[in-house]
């Protein structure tokens, strides 16, 4: 399972926002991914005002038991596959191609990625 960076933070900060499957696979053995990507959006918004400074983020992240996922070129042309997102936000594009070229459900909130019907997008509120 692949995790938006939205639902990655609320995962961080215990938020209700999460449902309680998604809270349950969170804490079982199985791995959760955080994507390189979200480390790029989050220092990216942090710069710009719109997120808190997360400092070093990928150790804590680590020691919480998420696996980095890099971004590598199978993910990246993965993201032409979906022409429901050729206008939307460029980090969703590539964390979705990420989910799909690695088989990997994907959880979010965002209603735009979730009514695009794809079967390994799933609503982490549910």
């Amino acid at each position: 399972m692949l995790l938006d960076t939205h639902v990655l933070l609320w995962s961080l900060n215990g938020a209700r926002k999460v449902s309680q499957r998604l809270i349950g696979v969170v804490n079982s053995e199985r791995p959760v991914f955080f994507s390189a990507v979200s480390i790029v959006e989050i220092a990216i918004k942090s710069q710009r005002g719109t997120l808190p400074d997360m400092g070093d983020l990928v150790p804590h992240l680590q020691l919480a038991g998420f696996v980095e996922l890099t971004l590598d070129s199978a993910s990246a042309q993965e993201m032409s596959r979906f022409g429901g997102l050729a206008r939307h936000d460029p980090f969703d594009r590539m964390l979705v191609g990420q989910a799909a070229a690695h088989k990997l459900n994907f959880e979010t909130a965002d209603h735009t990625l979730l009514s695009l019907g794809m079967p390994f997008i799933y609503d982490a509120t549910q």
